[in-house]
């Protein structure tokens, strides 16, 4: 007797079956395209019945509604359909950068920390290497930016500028900036906590979406208890959406620590 396909390494065949759904998103995408333009079609040409028929046969515009009625309600639920597929390509694509992160990301060499981490940002996120190979000059080191009336000073910063379209109308690539300072080996909620007003106060201020916000820490102390429940708990909630502060720690084996460990962003 042969037990069932995927009982030997049920987590593999998990995954397996995530990749195939996952692979099904080009197709999902143009039936959802398609079918959204015929119920949108339908709904014009009931429009357009509808007031035919309040000038010649009541009876006729009343039919006419009631099509408009439920042609809402299934381009309703068609767009709800299609943001529960979106979230599940966000998630399966979650799974699939932790599977493929390497587990003990290793210090890429470099002079000082800061350059050591500028590159292993550019090394593991394609995105932000594919950026930096054709502008360079996104890439700086111990900026100030000011903020009504302040000035905050980071180690670091990447940053592409939104797009045009982006900018004006809200659609298009919303570019994307990277922060990050050398921060206390032993930090304190007190430490960690004025970071989130910080960000609340300067995003606006950037001309690409706030995606990263780093606290650097070149000789690492445990971090407190207190500490690692406050960064993995408590995202700083922005208008563009939620950013996490990250503590990333260089261990005396060469390798990286992360808290939380973010992945594909931007």
């Amino acid at each position: 007797m042969y037990p069932p396909p995927g009982v030997e390494d049920p987590i593999s065949a998990i995954f397996d079956l995530s990749d195939r759904v996952a692979a099904m998103a080009p197709t999902m995408r143009r039936m959802y395209r398609y079918t959204a333009t015929v119920v949108v079609l339908f709904l014009l040409i009931m429009v357009i019945l509808l007031f035919v028929g309040l000038a010649s046969n009541l009876g006729f515009a009343v039919l006419a509604l009631v099509a408009i009625v439920f042609g809402g309600l299934a381009l309703s639920l068609l767009r709800e359909t299609d943001r529960f597929y979106a979230s599940y390509l966000q998630r399966h694509r979650a799974i699939k950068l932790l599977q493929d992160a390497d587990p003990t990301p290793k210090i890429p060499k470099g002079r000082t920390p800061v350059e050591r981490l500028a590159r292993y940002l550019a090394q593991s996120n394609r995105r932000i290497g594919e950026f930096l190979q054709s502008h360079p000059e996104a890439l700086r080191y111990r900026v100030r930016l000011g903020g009504q009336g302040t000035s905050h000073a980071f180690d670091l910063m990447i940053l592409a500028p939104a797009s045009l379209a982006h900018k004006w109308m809200r659609i298009g690539d919303p570019g994307f900036a990277v922060l990050a300072r050398v921060g206390p080996d032993a930090p304190t909620i007190t430490v960690v906590d004025p970071f989130g007003p910080e960000l609340k106060l300067l995003f606006r201020r950037l001309p690409g979406r706030l995606t990263r916000a780093i606290l650097l820490r070149v000789h690492p102390e445990t971090i407190p208890e207190s500490v690692y429940e406050y960064l993995v708990g408590h995202p700083v909630e922005l208008p563009s959406g939620p950013v996490s502060l990250e503590i990333v720690s260089e261990q005396t084996d060469g390798t990286y620590d992360f808290v939380p460990h973010v992945l594909g962003i931007p």
